[in-house]
């Protein structure tokens, strides 16, 4: 059974182990914000505390999606295509967090660039630049990107570099909003939930690219979890669906039942 399906995934040109890592990815994203749902609209205290427990890992695997969205923009045979489409879902997305949802009484969940606009946006730079991207040694631009990724990390404290060896950025950089989606925002009004900007996570996508143009190596193609892969391949559908679903879930319990804060 288990050699029909690594043929089948192999004939799709499908790399299993990608599925599944993005499967186990999108389950861990679902669970945070099942986690902050509870926590935040319904009430729940062991939500809230679950919540600020993963909180400090949520960019880890956050970034690990991110990176094999850069390997699979790699392998897409159209990828200016998909981040137009993804564009499209993304500004839906702040629609609907910046204007229906406070109406039905969810406030501070506004998503003005959150990781969907930022795998658009690099889809979109990355389909744009693949000619010149495609001239550069796999391992040369993996390295550049990693040390990019590491130098832009603290853009929005005002810097770039480390610590003990930096250069400071201009200040009006910080003194509105129209920049946030680089990672240039006004800390005192800026809010947003979901939040990506393209310095420094762009680095861990074109990271990705680099690593997609490395023959996948024959482990990969084994498939090991078919449920993490079935999440995986309907990554999206999953994550455009739970938000709405919890949401809808809390509105209801909260109107019927008069469960959650009000």
């Amino acid at each position: 059974m288990t050699d029909s399906i690594n043929a089948k995934a192999a004939k799709a040109g499908r790399i299993p182990l990608i599925d599944e890592v993005r499967g186990a990815c999108v389950l861990a994203m679902v669970a945070y914000h099942a986690f902050f749902v509870l926590g935040s609209y319904f009430g729940v205290a062991w939500g809230a505390q679950a919540y600020e427990f993963f909180r400090p890992a949520q960019p880890a695997f956050a970034a690990m999606f991110i990176l094999i969205s850069g390997i699979c923009a790699r392998l897409s045979r159209d990828v200016r295509k998909r981040g137009l489409l993804l564009a499209a879902v993304a500004g839906g997305i702040t629609l609907v967090t910046v204007l229906l949802l406070p109406r039905l009484g969810f406030e501070d969940a506004q998503v003005w660039f959150g990781v969907l606009h930022l795998l658009a946006a690099s889809m979109l730079l990355f389909g744009l630049g693949k000619k010149l991207f495609d001239k550069v040694p796999a391992m040369a631009g993996a390295l550049v990107c990693l040390a990019l990724f590491v130098a832009a990390a603290p853009v929005s404290r005002g810097y770039l570099g480390l610590s003990g060896f930096h250069v400071s950025l201009p200040a009006g950089l910080y003194q509105n909003n129209a920049l946030a989606f680089l990672g240039f925002y006004n800390s005192e009004t800026f809010y947003s939930w979901d939040y990506f900007p393209l310095l420094p996570y762009v680095f861990v996508f074109l990271f990705g690219t680099f690593l997609g143009k490395a023959s996948p190596p024959a482990f990969s193609r084994k498939q090991r979890s078919r449920f993490f892969g079935f999440l995986g391949r309907r990554a999206l559908p999953v994550y455009l669906l739970h938000m709405p679903l919890f949401y809808g879930a809390a509105y209801l319990a909260r109107a019927l039942f008069r469960i959650g804060k009000s």
